[in-house]
């Protein structure tokens, strides 16, 4: 038998205007105004995180997204063979 969650409860206080838009809004959506208030406060803490989550590095669906190719050149292929070398003489004690 699972064990029930625990929750808070969170209590603030409205003027009647603002508690009188929070009830037409969660009608106009088919929503309690307990539900109203906990989805508003979802997100807005979800907006305040500083996260967003359309960033694409959230999306790790595998499949959905080719994985990234890098193809270097030149100069920049010989120093990252370089520094690949290094790594393992470091890492490795490989020569």
């Amino acid at each position: 038998m699972g064990r029930a969650m625990e929750r808070k409860v969170a209590q603030t206080e409205l003027e009647p205007q603002e508690y009188q838009s929070l009830v037409t809004a969660a009608q106009k959506s088919g929503l309690s105004i307990k539900e109203a208030l906990r989805q508003a406060a979802l997100r807005w803490t979800a907006e305040e995180s500083g996260i967003d989550p359309k960033d694409p590095i959230f999306d790790i669906a595998l499949g959905r997204k080719k994985p990234l190719t890098v193809k270097l050149k030149g100069a920049a292929l010989t120093r990252s063979r370089r520094a690949s070398e290094e790594v393992d003489v470091a890492v490795y004690d490989a020569e």
